[in-house]
């Protein structure tokens, strides 16, 4: 069961974009106990304030592991600094006597 505040992915898009459910509705049906899930985008290509609906079986949960390894910062090494690369603009001749 879903709560609200789960980190989910949607499991019909063609790639995985990250989603919190802000809502969780749960009923029974003679298979068992299901939920709607509304779910608020935290990345992708919608709008803010967008909202996608999906029952549970159409998503996959987000393990705490893949959060962080999906979106951890992007670090330079500190032994490694920028390289300045300066190139002429145009060929300069030497003169020749």
């Amino acid at each position: 069961m879903y709560q609200p505040g789960d980190c989910v992915y949607p499991a019909d898009l063609p790639r995985r974009f990250l989603c919190r459910v802000s809502g969780a509705e749960s009923f029974s049906t003679s298979a068992g106990t299901s939920q709607i899930l509304r779910l608020q985008p935290l990345e992708g290509p919608w709008p803010p304030g967008t909202i996608l609906i999906r029952l549970d079986g159409a998503v996959v949960s987000a393990q705490a592991r893949q959060l962080w390894q999906a979106h951890r910062p992007k670090r330079r090494s500190a032994s490694r600094q920028a390289v300045v690369r300066v190139t002429p603009l145009t060929r300069t001749r030497r003169a020749t006597a």
